[in-house]
């Protein structure tokens, strides 16, 4: 499964043709990241080995790009993708589109701290014999650096890349659109701040389209979001995909370790908070009117 975050505002959008979901391309000269390209080759290599180079990605072609990640619980990806946890993910069956869209390129990002070393030799010949077939061959090894790699400062985006070479995406007011099949799409994921209009319709968009339908809960005791239904039922993520929690705290049904009835947090008693409150020294001298001066003398000697 692949899952695409969104804006709240696109959601209607992403769902305005009956039978389809609409996402958006993108062109590598557009890309977010802009060391992309930086990463096909050895710049080591001699100066004229190295303008070979640049002369081959200068003329490489601009296909309509989307992007997908392998996780809907990648904390910065809602941060930076969906408005703050504001908006929605949607999760794609990859294998149902790859029947549906022939020859279009669906595969993982490679993520790279230097150079693939096998574009060296490429270079070389291409530079050196400068023959077509193996200016053809660099041509083909760079445009797929360019379109499926990119530096590890981005793994956390878990991405996965859809390229058209084919021109199945199509020019909607200037923009790139990819019409998705809705047999394609299995569920909508709203954030744990999307909007409640906005959640209402996306419940409405589900069913109309016998989509499962998920709300991201920003747990106490976990790094990462997990999912709740509509029957209040709890869902974790992992490697094998969307799946009901084996075990979740009787007080707030956040999803808790084997064995375990309450989360950390629900498992503080009233004795013990009455205890830490006692044990407190900062709540003693509150009480007698010296807890300022203690503070500002406390940053006085530590240098605060």
């Amino acid at each position: 499964m692949l899952y695409k975050y969104f804006s709240s505002e696109v959601l209607e959008l992403v769902f305005d043709r009956d039978g389809f979901c609409g996402v958006k391309c993108s062109y590598p000269q557009d890309y977010n990241d802009p060391y992309e390209l930086f990463l096909g080759v050895d710049l080591s290599v001699p100066p004229h080995h190295l303008a070979t180079y640049r002369n081959v990605v200068q003329d490489l072609p601009q296909y309509p790009t989307t992007c997908f990640s392998k996780s809907p619980i990648v904390t910065p990806m809602w941060a930076h993708y969906a408005n703050d946890h504001s908006g929605f993910v949607l999760e794609f069956d990859a294998k149902a589109m790859g029947e549906h869209f022939q020859k279009i390129a669906i595969h993982d990002v490679i993520y790279r701290d230097t150079p693939d070393p096998s574009i060296v030799p490429l270079l070389e010949r291409a530079a050196e014999i400068a023959k077509a077939r193996y200016v053809y061959m660099l041509r083909n090894a760079v445009l797929l650096h360019a379109y499926f790699s990119k530096h590890t400062s981005w793994t956390y985006e878990q991405e996965c890349r859809l390229v058209d070479q084919n021109n199945f995406s199509e020019d909607v007011s200037g923009n790139r659109i990819l019409f998705i099949p809705i047999e394609c799409v299995t569920s909508i994921i709203v954030g744990h701040k999307t909007p409640v209009p906005v959640v209402e319709v996306s419940r409405q968009i589900a069913e109309d389209n016998d989509l499962d339908w998920y709300k991201a809960i920003i747990g106490k005791s976990h790094g990462s979001p997990f999912l709740r239904d509509s029957s209040s039922r709890s869902f974790v993520f992992d490697a094998e995909g969307i799946k009901i929690a084996a075990n979740t705290c009787d007080s707030c049904s956040e999803p808790v370790s084997e064995g375990r009835e309450l989360c950390p947090w629900c498992s503080i008693t009233e004795e013990d908070d009455i205890n830490a409150a006692g044990r407190n020294p900062y709540r003693l001298l509150d009480h007698l009117g010296l807890l300022k001066d203690y503070v500002s003398d406390a940053d006085k000697i530590s240098g605060v």
